[in-house]
């Protein structure tokens, strides 16, 4: 049974158990801010999609997919990582974003996860592996910098991968999860770090990462208004909403998207050099 089927049928078995909570926004002033709008929406640089298999340091084959930028890009590659249990087709549509605005970038579905452990200092090791892969295969860049980002219990992996790599110039959390207290790992890494956090729920475990925002010199936090942990995918995924709620009006729900896409755009571009 693949990864992204065995998730489905836990979340309707535990969906039976746990009622939804549903939010209808009506009027509010603490509607998320999009900030710029165009990066919300896709990007009109066109993208090579490449398909790659590496072996992890545990044995396992890591399958990644890169999607690069045609003609000029910026000088930076992202990496990123999917949530627990999930595989790369749940964050496809963060590479493809990324990508349409000019970032290099790699989406990896690790291996090392099971459903009893999420195995997130191991799954750091191989997005760093994956980081090492993809500098080496251009000339010129194997000494590049590298972003890592991460959704869920993958962002608490891509945030060990930044903490433990020098080429590293930012990480970007969405709405991560920490697991055993392993964000500590992280403390004191100074580089540029973006947070964006839901709503505190069983599915973030309550914020658990936000303890760790005031101990990186260089983080920023943002909590986006009425957001729940399944606003941070991409593709959104509906089934998510049986466990983690959901958003009325349909425009409300779009409009929180585009705050987090257009957020996370922005402060990537802005660590790349190509956008202030």
């Amino acid at each position: 049974m693949r990864r992204s089927t065995l998730l489905a049928v836990l979340v309707v078995l535990l969906a039976g158990a746990c009622a939804p909570t549903v939010v209808t926004i009506v009027e509010d002033d603490r509607s998320p801010a999009a900030g710029d709008a165009a990066l919300a929406v896709a990007g009109l640089q066109p993208v090579e999609v490449a398909t790659a298999t590496l072996r992890s340091a545990a044995g396992c084959t890591l399958r990644y997919e890169v999607h690069t930028p045609v003609g000029s890009g910026a000088d930076l590659t992202v990496v990123i990582a999917h949530g627990f249990l999930r595989d790369l087709s749940t964050m496809r549509g963060w590479a493809e974003h990324l990508a349409g605005h000019g970032l290099r970038s790699a989406v990896v579905s690790l291996c090392r996860s099971t459903p009893f452990a999420g195995r997130h200092a191991g799954n750091a090791e191989d997005l760093r592996a994956v980081a090492d892969a993809l500098l080496a295969s251009e000339p010129g860049r194997t000494t590049g910098s590298v972003a890592y980002a991460g959704f869920s219990a993958g962002g608490l992996s891509a945030l060990l991968a930044a903490a433990d790599d020098p080429r590293a110039v930012a990480y970007l959390g969405l709405d991560p999860v920490d697991g055993g207290g392993l964000a500590a790992r992280a403390e004191g890494w100074d580089g540029p770090a973006l947070f964006l956090f839901a709503e505190p729920s069983r599915c973030n475990a309550d914020g658990s990462m936000v303890p760790i925002v005031n101990r990186l010199p260089a983080a920023t936090a943002i909590a986006v208004p009425h957001a729940t942990h399944c606003h941070f995918e991409d593709p959104y995924a509906p089934l998510c909403e049986r466990l983690c709620g959901r958003v009325e009006p349909e425009e409300a729900a779009r409009a929180i998207r585009d705050a987090v896409r257009s957020q996370a755009t922005a402060f990537l571009l802005a660590q790349a050099g190509t956008r202030p």
